[in-house]
């Protein structure tokens, strides 16, 4: 399309070199993992801080930390080029900023895991969610570290271990928290409560059978078990010891598809079955999108333009009446006051 408008070249198909081809590829396709899972954490963490009633233990760590990742997520796509024989400092330099990237991502993990640490959690169908991303965040991230190494890389490239690793943080990292957020603000959008039976009917075969399409996978790969062959698949036949678990994986594949019914009835259902919420912010959250009414009012949203006197996650304030101060709210006598910033 760009050489058809501007009548310019970016790459020279003439010089053979279809290199070219694959750094324009992943200088796309590697940032784009990041624009699919740095808002789940924005997710998380709003469920997070509601469902233990405190807030984030870090909260400037997590917003430094995804700043941090989206500016290095530009420049270490060629990671995934190392069988290609690009020269030994070009490689040295993406192995390096592979590496640091994943700091601020165990950097996010910890602050979430040590958010629960005197908590007064309460589980619920979006906590439940919530819970499950930390772990599966995990797996997709820590696999993804022998990738980053030329070294091990040289091993794993190509067989069914990046697609595990991939699909860890692109299927049920990212999904799980989507669902979360689902159940999170559904009451808000349609003024009724998802129904708690079938939310947990969904939950957990979604949470074992995501585990039982992909982990599969990385045992496979490790085993050298190679995403695609030439020879029909001939070049499998030192590996049967682990194609059994082909089964395993379609299996929970299909159902997981089943799994998803419970879900789709429930989110149909529930909008004109659902119990009523009692108030505009059943959750009784802090930010301000339970401000507005239930079910909000359209364009616009607000009937007047909110104050915002106070950060986002003000949960257990010592002083305060109850364990959740709103951002909407005056402060109290017993509060320090903010200084009010208009939203």
């Amino acid at each position: 399309f760009f050489k058809q408008k501007t009548a310019y070249e970016l790459f020279l198909s003439g010089g053979g070199a279809p290199l070219l081809w694959q750094h324009l590829f992943w200088f796309l396709g590697h940032p784009e993992v990041y624009v699919q899972i740095l808002p789940t954490m924005g997710i998380i963490a709003e469920i997070w801080t509601n469902n233990t009633r405190r807030p984030l233990w870090s909260y400037r760590a997590v917003v430094y930390s995804e700043i941090a990742i989206g500016f290095v997520g530009m420049i270490v796509w060629a990671h995934h080029m190392y069988m290609t024989g690009m020269g030994q400092g070009v490689t040295t330099f993406f192995q390096i900023f592979t590496t640091v990237i994943s700091i601020p991502s165990v950097l996010i993990g910890t602050v979430f895991l040590l958010s629960l640490w005197g908590g007064s959690i309460r589980i619920n169908l979006p906590m439940l969610f919530a819970l499950s991303w930390l772990p599966l965040f995990a797996i997709g991230g820590l696999t993804g570290l022998p990738n980053g190494w030329s070294s091990s890389d040289l091993v794993l490239h190509d067989t069914y271990y990046v697609v595990g690793h991939f699909h860890y943080m692109m299927a049920p990292t990212s999904l799980m928290a989507l669902f979360a957020g689902i159940y999170y603000w559904y009451p808000k959008v349609t003024g009724r409560m998802m129904n708690e039976l079938l939310g947990k009917l969904h939950f957990w075969p979604t949470l074992v059978l995501f585990n039982g399409v992909f982990f599969p996978m990385l045992i496979q790969g490790m085993n050298g078990v190679h995403r695609r062959w030439y020879d029909g698949g001939a070049g499998w036949q030192y590996a049967q010891n682990v194609l059994w678990l082909n089964h395993v994986m379609s299996i929970s594949a299909w159902l997981l598809a089943l799994a998803q019914i419970p879900f789709i009835i429930n989110f149909f259902w529930s909008a004109r079955h659902g119990e009523k919420v009692q108030s505009d912010n059943p959750w009784q959250a802090t930010t301000l999108e339970w401000a507005t009414p239930t079910p909000p009012l359209g364009h616009g949203n607000f009937p007047v333009t909110p104050t915002v006197y106070r950060g986002p996650y003000e949960y257990s304030v010592p002083g305060a009446e109850r364990d959740f101060l709103p951002q909407w709210e005056p402060a109290a006598e017993k509060e320090v006051p903010a200084e009010p910033v208009r939203a």
